[in-house]
């Protein structure tokens, strides 16, 4: 019996190990693409007069603000998949919701949240007070930013419960 169950945890094991590295992995990828996509957006600028530097490079980018806003939310998402990636590791290592376990799922939840207020909120305010020159907040309302910050809500919500009733069960015993 003892060997069957061992056979069993070992073809568990590197399945969700393996489901974390891939899940670091396609994050990894997505920070390159960025990169790219960043590198590529300034990159014209130098190489139609043949002159091409980083810092010049660099310092045209500090003059476009949607260059440097543009970075805010995809960080913040790739940050949500690297702690969604951890708690898959976590979460077959612990084969239960231990307090480590509910606070990568807050994780999770709590950058979900961070990027879709960053997209309906921060990036639009800041790119009207440096193109329009306004100080007002600027919202954004976009169905998929919302439907994701709910989605963290509720996450961060159901880990902050089940930590609450495991406190509960702990002081019981």
């Amino acid at each position: 019996m003892n060997s069957s169950k061992a056979a069993t945890m070992k073809q568990t094991t590197p399945l969700s190990g393996k489901l974390s590295i891939f899940v670091k992995i396609i994050a990894i990828i997505f920070i390159l693409n960025l990169i790219a996509d960043r590198l590529i957006q300034v990159l014209p600028a130098y190489t139609l007069g043949g002159n091409f530097s980083v810092e010049n490079t660099f310092m045209l980018s500090l003059k476009l603000p949607f260059f440097w806003t543009g970075l805010l939310v995809p960080i913040i998402y790739v940050l949500a998949l690297w702690a969604a990636a951890d708690f898959l590791k976590k979460f077959e290592l612990s084969k239960s919701f231990d307090h480590n376990l509910l606070k990568s799922l807050q994780s999770i939840g709590a950058n979900l949240m961070y990027a879709a207020m960053a997209t309906i909120l921060f990036v639009p305010s800041i790119e009207a007070w440096i193109n329009q020159g306004s100080r007002d907040l600027t919202t954004d309302w976009d169905v998929e930013a919302v439907t994701i910050g709910m989605i963290g809500l509720i996450l961060k919500y159901v880990a902050q419960r089940a930590q609450s009733l495991q406190r509960q069960v702990d002081s019981f015993v």
